[in-house]
């Protein structure tokens, strides 16, 4: 098995060159435990962010509080939900003032009363 040493006399020479990278002997186990966590985008302001303020699809996956594959399902079912704004290529922003908007929105259909069956039939 040839081992692989780090070279000195090239400072140029990049980091992901096979000379400079140590033998990968892994297995499954430490595979799994070596992942770190995905990270959640920090929320925490978005109470004081203006209602023209643009935010990343994962914040609005946060204060929603869906996955990101569930937002863009209801991007196409919902038509309610915050359109996206394609910035360009790989980059989707929404717009605070309609997320607001539509969390007033769905948390006023959840606090209408419930009909009762009399108000049903009749």
């Amino acid at each position: 098995m040839k081992t692989f040493t780090p070279r000195t006399s090239n400072k140029s020479a990049s980091l992901l060159e096979p000379e400079a990278a140590a033998p990968c002997v892994t297995s499954p186990a430490s595979a799994l435990s070596s992942r770190t966590p995905r990270s959640r985008p920090d929320v925490s302001h978005f109470d004081q962010l203006p209602d023209a303020a643009l935010v990343a699809v994962k914040a609005l996956a946060v204060v929603v509080g869906k996955g990101v594959s569930s937002v863009w399902r209801d991007i196409k079912s919902d038509v309610d939900f915050p359109k996206p704004i394609r910035l360009s290529a790989g980059c989707t922003r929404f717009r605070v003032g309609d997320i607001r908007a539509y969390l007033a929105k769905k948390a006023m259909a959840t606090v209408q009363p419930k009909r009762t069956r009399a108000e049903k039939a009749g």
